[in-house]
């Protein structure tokens, strides 16, 4: 083995703090790109749950409706029980699955 002289061990030292600058820069290049799409998945994220919420809401104005349009049957008829029966079970459900 020959005998490395001061010259050949700079040279090796410039070489692999190269080496490891190139690394650390594709890391942080990498970061910078998941960091710009950050935003946007936040955004859809929140998208996602108002929509959820959104779908929840419709279930419950629909049985709302149901409900009034079975009491008003029964104010206009004196009878449809069986419906004001049905959309009490179909609300109280509703409240208790909330």
């Amino acid at each position: 083995m020959e005998n490395v002289t001061l010259a050949q061990f700079k040279d090796f030292a410039i070489v692999a703090i190269a080496i490891m600058g190139f690394i650390v820069l594709l890391g942080n290049v990498v970061k910078v790109f998941k960091e710009w799409g950050k935003p946007r998945m936040d955004i859809n994220e929140t998208i996602k749950d108002h929509e959820d919420r959104v779908g929840s809401l419709e279930e419950g104005n629909k049985i709302i409706c149901k409900a009034l349009l079975a009491i008003m049957s029964h104010e206009i008829n004196g009878n449809s029980i069986d419906k004001l029966q049905k959309a009490y079970d179909a609300m109280s459900d509703y409240l208790v699955d909330k």
